[in-house]
């Protein structure tokens, strides 16, 4: 897979498994994935809960999809943003979402994750994981 497939896979599958570091322990949970593009995996939570602290503290992260035998993880650095305009969009996209920010987004964390994207298939084992930059 090259960088675009990987990006139109992500999109397809947009629920992955995101890693963190509490102190010297690993957490995981299902996090949507709001886009997959050029700039980035676009990440969404609250402030209030854990996996933001998480992230604030050790901003070094990786998400896993998985779907149609194929793996694909990536790993790097969470970038926290502050964008407005782009809290609306997730906002707006998202209804459910609308009763959480009615006062306003400060709430609502924003993370984009870049970083190296490792692709795994069952229909490949034998060959060696392919590692793109993201």
């Amino acid at each position: 897979m090259d960088k675009k497939e990987i990006l139109a896979f992500i999109t397809a599958h947009n629920i992955g498994y995101l890693a963190t570091v509490d102190g010297n322990k690993a957490r995981v949970r299902g996090m949507e994935t709001f886009r997959a593009d050029e700039k980035g995996l676009i990440l969404y939570t609250s402030k209030f809960k854990e996996v933001y602290k998480q992230m604030a503290k050790n901003p070094e992260v990786e998400i896993c999809y998985f779907a149609e035998g194929t793996q694909i993880r990536v790993r790097g650095r969470i970038e926290l943003l502050e964008d407005p305009a782009l809290k609306k969009e997730i906002v707006e996209k998202r209804p459910f979402l609308k009763p959480f920010y009615e006062q306003g987004y400060d709430g609502m964390a924003v993370g984009r994750l870049k970083g190296k994207a490792s692709v795994w298939s069952m229909q490949n084992m034998a060959d060696p994981m392919t590692i793109i930059d993201l």
